[in-house]
This record gives structure tokens, sequence and C-alpha cells, in this order.
């Protein structure tokens, strides 16, 4: 276990370094946020803002974003000389993905949270009061399967610019489809079915609902669907998982 965490430590420490992760995660999110709360704000009634709609889809946007975060701090470059040192030595292989997964999980965790604090202090985005514990546990769980997602995608592609390719194209369905940027309710009822093969529709249909509604209804069957598909991606990662592949 100590040996684990150290390299869990060194994977979490190249991402807290890197300026442009941060910026990513941090910065980005919120001018984001704010803009888009700013350009649509006649659109939407007074219990929920455009800053409200909007500081919420963001976040999971960016958070479905850490797909592509966790297939940087996996393959890069400079990671993989890491890599090798690790399948040299008597460590178990699976320590080299896990370590990736579990680290990128907690720096965007880290991350978003912060910028959810902030969001809520300046624009004043409802993130649920009391019940924002449930909010931060949701996206928690979220983070994690799509950092186990986007491993997974450099394991089967064995290349980090054709996965990140390939999850920019997944991210932005899932998007579109969750009503991340515009709502679809106005496009008829079969397109309003269609957006719930993304499970960002599933994750923003839950929070407004424990939000505004007070509404657990859906909350536990989506957590377990999202820790059931992690478990799945993470069983995949192991069966498709070849180490010399990744240290070339």
């Amino acid at each position: 276990m100590y040996k684990f965490l150290q390299i869990f430590k060194r994977d979490f420490l190249n991402l807290l370094i890197n300026p442009m992760w941060i910026f990513y995660s941090t910065v980005f999110p919120f001018l984001l946020a704010a803009i888009f709360g700013f350009l649509s704000s006649g659109n939407y009634g007074k219990e929920i803002t455009s800053y409200d709609y909007y500081g919420i889809s963001i976040i999971i946007y960016m958070a479905l974003n850490t797909s592509t975060l966790a297939a940087n701090s996996f393959m890069e470059e400079k990671i993989k000389k890491g890599n090798m040192r690790i399948i040299y030595s008597p460590l178990p292989k699976s320590n080299i993905y896990i370590s990736k997964i579990l680290a990128t999980a907690l720096f965007s965790c880290i991350c978003h949270f912060l910028v959810i604090a902030l969001l809520n202090l300046t624009l004043n985005v409802n993130f649920g009061g009391e019940n924002i514990i449930y909010i931060l546990l949701i996206l928690g769980v979220f983070e994690g399967f799509v950092s186990i997602l986007g491993v997974l995608f450099c394991i089967i592609f064995k290349s980090e610019n054709t996965a990140n390719q390939v999850l920019s194209i997944v991210i932005n369905i899932f998007g579109i489809l969750g009503g991340l940027f515009f709502r679809l309710d106005g496009f008829g009822e079969r397109m309003e079915k269609l957006s719930y093969i993304s499970p960002v529709k599933w994750l923003i249909t839950n929070i407004f609902k424990v939000i505004y509604d007070r509404d657990f209804s859906y909350y536990m069957p989506t957590l377990y669907i999202l820790i059931l598909l992690s478990i799945i991606a993470l069983l995949l990662c192991r069966i498709f998982y070849k180490e010399e592949d990744y240290i070339c």
C-alpha cells in the first residue's frame, strides 16, 4: 500500500503543478458559467436564473471533460518514463492506471468543488443549500466514472491523441443530448426521449430535482447506475490492459 501511495502522490502532484490543467479546471469553468449566464440572463425565470442553470450545467460539462484529463495523465509523453519504471518494478501493473484514475478524480473534484463554492459566493448559484452534500456526492461519483472512461479509451486505442479525439466527440454528443448548452424540450417528445441515452441527462435532471423539488426518487438509481458503469469500465481496463503497449 505504501508503494501505491507513493505512485498516487506523484501522479497527483503532476496534475497539481501543471498551470494549464489548473486554469482549465478552475478559471475556465467559472468564466464560462459567468459569460453564458450573463448572455442569457433574460431567458430564464426568477426561481431558476440563467446563472443557476449554466452554473450547474457547466460544472457537469467540465466534469465530463475530466475524461480527457485522465487520458492525458495516463499517456502524456513525460509520464511514460515513470510508467516504465513502475512496469519493471515488482509491483502490480494495475497500479499504473488505478493511480492515474484516482489522482485525476481527486484533482478534478477539488478543482470543481472550489468552482462551485466560488459560483455560489459570487453569482449566487443555487447548489442545493443543505442538500449540497448530495450534489457533491453524485458529482464525485461521476468524476470517478469519466476518469475510468478516459483511461479505458487510452487502453483500447493505445494512443493519447486518438483517445482524446474520440472522447471529444463522445463528450459533445453527451453534452448536447444532456441539454448542457441549450434545452431540448422544444424539439419535440422524440428528441426528449433520445436525450436519455446520455448519462449527462440523468445527472442534470437528478441535480435539478434535488435542488428545486427536494425530489430524491431517481437519485439513488442514478448513483447505483454510475457506480455499476464504473465497475464495468474498470473491469474492461483490466481485461484490455497490456503494460508494454503504453511505454513505447
